[in-house]
């Protein structure tokens, strides 16, 4: 392996411990979000990370049915929204992107 192939697996080696660092943060700061009742909402919450050649993606949610009423309300039933999943990303912009820059420095 040439020593430019070195360097960029290097790189995609930082991505994907960057993308899996970001998810694990995100699930944290939306479980502290989500609201109790049971506590099962905040118990399903987790995270999955996917990285190709040229690409990672982290994926954060829930597979609880009611999720979605909880994070947008429903106004027909006058149900208000509870949003714990946006806020997790849109209140932590700045350490995200901190997170991004630290984790790709060389």
């Amino acid at each position: 392996m040439s020593r430019f192939q070195e360097e960029i697996e290097k790189m995609k080696q930082r991505r994907e411990r960057t993308i899996k660092q970001i998810a694990v943060f995100v699930e944290v700061e939306a479980k502290l979000r989500a609201p109790v009742l049971t506590g099962n909402l905040r118990r399903s919450i987790t995270h999955e990370t996917q990285s190709d050649e040229n690409t990672s993606k982290a994926y954060i949610g829930t597979n609880v049915e009611y999720a979605p009423y909880v994070e947008f309300g429903v106004a027909s039933k006058n149900i208000p929204a509870q949003p714990y999943l946006r806020p997790a990303i849109e209140e932590n912009r700045d350490k995200i992107r901190d997170m991004i820059r630290e984790g790709m420095s060389l």
